[in-house]
């Protein structure tokens, strides 16, 4: 009696290649590709580079692959287009804040300045009055002292 076989059978070309696309797409998307340069953004191009197979290929034969690149990427170009939109709303409240800051501040200084000038000019009359001859300074009592 001879046993069945048990071997698995062979992958198609075409079945490595997806298994190809596909590892080639995880390694973009960690940032550990071992083709393209770290860093460089997932799309088409750089999968088929990473992958060693042409874009045509990816087109045309693995639409559901290109697909799913497509759509990592635009949630990519979303990601970073929400971050730029949070990090532009939080700019523009702190510059609102500063703005109003800056209105108080200027506020409280045209206030101190106008306090200023009335201190300057009761300063100036009470100086007339005390250079006046027709003032007369009393004498001042001395405290006098516990001992």
């Amino acid at each position: 009696m001879s046993q069945p076989e048990t071997s698995t059978p062979t992958p198609t070309r075409g079945e490595l290649t997806a298994k190809a696309i596909r590892q080639a797409i995880l390694r973009i998307e960690k940032g550990r590709p071992k083709v393209v340069k770290p860093g460089r953004k997932l799309s088409i191009k750089s999968v088929a580079e990473e992958a060693g197979v042409s874009r045509a290929t990816i087109h045309n034969n693995h639409p559901g692959l290109a697909e799913r690149i497509r759509e990592a990427g635009n949630k990519a170009a979303r990601a970073q287009r929400d971050e730029k939109n949070a990090a532009l709303k939080e700019l523009r409240a702190k510059y609102t804040a500063l703005r109003q800051e800056h209105i108080r501040s200027r506020e409280l200084n045209q206030d101190m300045a106008s306090e200023l000038a009335t201190l300057e000019a009761e300063n100036q009359r009470l100086r007339a009055i005390a250079e006046s001859k027709k003032v007369v300074v009393f004498p001042t009592k001395k405290p006098k002292s516990d001992t």
